[in-house]
């Protein structure tokens, strides 16, 4: 796992929420955080205008850095102006070896079923990994603010590692298996037989699958606790691909689902994988996500 991580803020409610998940950053390794923030007004408006936004967000960020290192991690802070999401990922670009930490939700959350709108812009176009901290609404308290919480605080309890033997989920393994297995407190290796796909064999060729994948899964998994005196699991499923993943997760109480934004069929740097894409949207648990960029491309 990166020692580096740039944690984005926007201030909010749900934002803030990541203060509480210290701990977990810490057991996975992090070492130092950048808290990154884009204003909604151009600090040369406020300079200008006299306006004390300024000094307010400075004295938040202060704040957040000192709740940091009080549990040990080391920080600083960085202003941005211009688009959230492009800010992110060039400043992380500049830092290829950090992970980018965002929630799920941020301002108007309350106004999307879905993720924000600068989180997926992030998650689909970051070089870094990203992990995405998944919060929650819990309606309008009594004087009308929105109300949010994490879904779990926990990120390291038990998570999901999703595999579909393609080059790019061979990357996310390998990455996994170095960086986070001895970190996890427990830790699955799923892959999920499509049943799309599968309806156009015969018996005898899903057989012979059933026996490849098995051999492959059992083979990863072994290697995995090689890395780890935590629980590793084998997970072989057959059906839809999404259902069946968040079955599993709900089945697990995954923490974490470990994942590629990139699959079998991906064709732009702008685009998820359709796996990838529904997992981000539609699942309860934290989602870390490891890009993959061919040499080629």
């Amino acid at each position: 796992m990166s020692k580096r991580a740039i944690l984005a803020t926007d201030l909010s409610k749900a934002s803030d929420l990541l203060m509480d998940c210290l701990e977990e950053f810490k057991k996975l390794g992090i070492e130092h955080i950048t808290l990154f923030h884009v204003p909604a007004i151009s600090f040369s408006y406020m300079e200008y205008s006299g306006y004390s936004m300024q000094v307010h967000i400075e004295a938040r960020m202060l704040n957040m850095q000192k709740r940091i290192t009080e549990v040990g991690l080391s920080a600083d802070f960085v202003f941005k102006e211009g688009l959230p999401s492009q800010e992110i990922v060039d400043y992380a670009g500049q830092h290829p070896d950090a992970i980018i930490i965002l929630g799920s939700k941020g301002h108007g959350f309350l106004k999307r079923n879905l993720i924000g709108g600068t989180t997926m812009r992030v998650i689909q176009q970051s070089r870094n990994p990203v992990l995405m901290v998944r919060i929650k609404s819990l309606g309008k308290d009594d004087n009308g603010e929105p109300r949010c919480s994490l879904e779990s605080e926990k990120i390291c309890s038990h998570a999901i590692l999703l595999t579909d033997f393609s080059r790019h989920s061979g990357e996310v393994f390998k990455y996994a298996e170095e960086a986070l297995a001895a970190r996890l407190d427990a830790l699955s290796l799923m892959h999920v037989q499509d049943k799309v796909v599968m309806k156009h064999h015969d018996q005898a060729t899903i057989d012979k699958f059933n026996r490849i994948d098995t051999a492959r899964l059992n083979e990863c998994t072994s290697s995995l606790r090689n890395k780890t005196n935590a629980p590793v699991f084998c997970v072989l499923a057959e059906g839809a691909v999404v259902p069946e993943i968040i079955r599993e997760a709900k089945q697990a109480k995954a923490s974490l689902i470990i994942l590629g934004t990139h699959g079998k069929g991906y064709f732009s740097d702008m685009v998820l994988g359709s796996t990838a894409s529904a997992v981000v949207q539609l699942l309860e648990s934290n989602c870390l996500l490891i890009p993959f960029y061919p040499e080629n491309t």
